[in-house]
């Protein structure tokens, strides 16, 4: 029986020794979570994970290329109220929307000897997407724009005959003045289709 508590008394205090070597468990980690964003990537498309800092300054560019959207298609619908007017006029709305070389053109565009009425149909505004890292003219924003006017009619000054209007893609460079974007420069090519 001595033998039995013996070795009973050893186990006990093997155990014992063990318990007081390992001490308490060791609290389980808790994440904190850290804050996740969601932004949209420069050339658009859907959102991704960023950090803080990644996230506000994308919130600055987004603002900046809804910004230039919106100053196009104000400039658009003003283009598009006075290409039916058979003697149109450079409007205070154009003045506010464009700017340099561009606001040059647009003068040209409106010249009552140079300007093509359009007679019937609709110009859409087909696709607007971002050009991201393309600046021309000082420009801080650029934008791609594609216009369909094949379903329109358009007479040109001294013509009798009216002509179909075409497909084209706009490339529109935009840059700040006094605290509003204005369209300062663009590209113009015909293509086949939006």
């Amino acid at each position: 029986m001595f033998r039995r508590v013996a070795v009973l008394a050893v186990a006990l205090s093997m155990s014992a020794l063990a318990a007081a070597c390992t001490g308490p468990a060791p609290p389980t980690p808790t994440s904190t979570p850290s804050p996740t964003f969601a932004c949209i990537p420069e050339a658009g498309g859907d959102p991704v994970p960023c950090g803080p800092i990644e996230y506000e300054q994308a919130q600055k560019r987004d603002k900046l290329y809804a910004d230039a959207e919106a100053v196009y298609r104000r400039y658009w619908a003003e283009l598009g109220r006075i290409s039916f007017l058979e003697k149109p006029s450079f409007t205070s709305e154009l003045e506010a929307t464009t700017t340099g070389a561009f606001q040059e053109r647009a003068r040209v565009i409106v010249d009552p000897s140079r300007h093509r009425r359009q007679l019937s149909g609709d110009v859409r505004l087909v696709r607007v997407s971002r050009l991201p890292d393309l600046s021309r003219s000082g420009s801080t924003v650029a934008l791609l724009l594609c216009a369909d006017a094949s379903r329109a009619t358009f007479l040109a000054p001294g013509e009798s005959d009216a002509v179909a209007g075409k497909v084209y893609e706009t490339r529109a460079y935009f840059i700040p003045v006094d605290g509003s974007l204005r369209i300062v420069d663009s590209e113009l090519r015909e293509v086949a289709t939006c």
